[in-house]
């Protein structure tokens, strides 16, 4: 009985120990070409309302396919069931974002980088710190494969509703 608890506890040791090895911070991060200049990118982006005709986070469906529709929004902050979105800064390039989802909290910056008078390359880059425990840091390594796609489709929605 010993061997099996004393064999349990440096088990669990050593599980931490390799975890504990995983990154506490997380970044997610996608590019896009949009032919338009960075002024006018940057008030679509600014403007939260505007977010759900290309965001893919933001317009969702339910169960049966319908959309699902914003609890509340304006032009600083989303509000919906499930979470939250507020603009807490916003600089001449650069746009910072607070998500909030359940107790998790989590930030996103969108980085303007103008290329000539009519092209702008935006970053979108969601920011994760993950606590020490073993399943968070697990998960912590599929958040690419799993939010990557819907910010890809996301920007090119917005490149595709900006190039219209």
């Amino acid at each position: 009985m010993r061997l099996v608890i004393g064999s349990l506890i440096i088990f669990s040791i050593v599980i931490l120990f390799l975890f504990a090895l995983f990154p506490s911070e997380i970044s997610v991060s996608r590019l896009i070409r949009i032919n338009h200049s960075s002024d006018q990118v940057i008030r679509k982006i600014a403007n939260l309302q505007q977010w759900k005709n290309w965001n893919e986070f933001i317009y969702t469906t339910d169960s049966n396919g319908k959309p699902d529709l914003l609890d509340s929004s304006d032009s600083v902050s989303i509000h919906k069931t499930d979470f939250t979105v507020e603009r807490i800064k916003q600089l001449p390039d650069t746009i910072i974002t607070r998500w909030q989802h359940g107790t998790h909290s989590f930030t996103g910056n969108f980085v303007l980088t103008p290329q000539n008078s009519d092209q702008t390359i935006l970053e979108w880059t969601l920011y994760f710190h993950v606590r020490w425990y073993p399943w968070e840091k697990l998960a912590s390594m599929f958040y690419d494969k799993q939010l990557g796609p819907v910010m890809e489709k996301s920007l090119l929605n917005l490149q595709k509703e900006m190039e219209r």
